[in-house]
C-alpha cells in the first residue's frame, strides 16, 4: 500500500530532521523539506484517479467544468497552504504560518462565491 511508503519517508524524516536539529538547525530544516516533497512526489500518481473521477462526475451531472475546476483550485490552495504553514511553523516561524493559513483560507472564500450563487440560483429555481 502506498500509505506505508508515505509513513516510512515520513518517519525516517522526523526522526532525521529530530537528530540533525541539536547539530545543525539550518541542515534540518532543508532535511525535512526534501522529505516532505518525496512524500508529495509519492501521491502525485494518485491525483491521475482524482482527475479521473472529477471528468466522470462532470459528464453524468452535467456540471459546468469550471465548478469543478473552482472545487480543484480550492482544494490545492488548502493543501498548500497547510504546507507551508508547517514548513514556517517546523522552522520557528509560526506566527507567519498562521498568516499563511488566514490567506488561503481568504483565497478560499472568494474563489468559494461563485459556487455559492450557482448553489442559490440553483435553490430559487426549485423554488419557483
Amino acid at each position: 500500500m502506498e500509505i506505508f511508503k508515505i509513513a516510512c519517508v515520513g518517519i525516517v524524516t522526523a526522526v532525521c530532521v529530530v537528530n540533525l536539529r541539536e547539530i545543525r538547525g539550518d541542515i534540518a530544516l532543508i532535511v525535512g523539506l526534501v522529505g516532505g516533497i518525496i512524500i508529495l512526489l509519492c501521491v502525485l500518481d494518485s491525483f491521475t484517479e482524482v482527475f479521473a473521477f472529477f471528468n466522470e462526475m462532470i459528464s453524468a451531472t452535467g456540471l459546468d467544468g469550471s465548478v469543478v475546476k473552482s472545487l480543484l483550485k480550492i482544494i490545492g490552495i488548502g493543501y498548500v497552504a497547510e504546507f507551508s504553514a508547517s514548513v514556517c511553523e517546523e522552522s520557528g516561524a509560526k506566527g507567519v504560518g498562521e498568516k499563511i493559513i488566514l490567506g488561503g483560507k481568504v483565497i478560499i472564500l472568494l474563489l468559494s462565491i461563485p459556487i455559492i450563487k450557482l448553489l442559490l440560483e440553483i435553490v430559487t429555481s426549485l423554488l419557483v
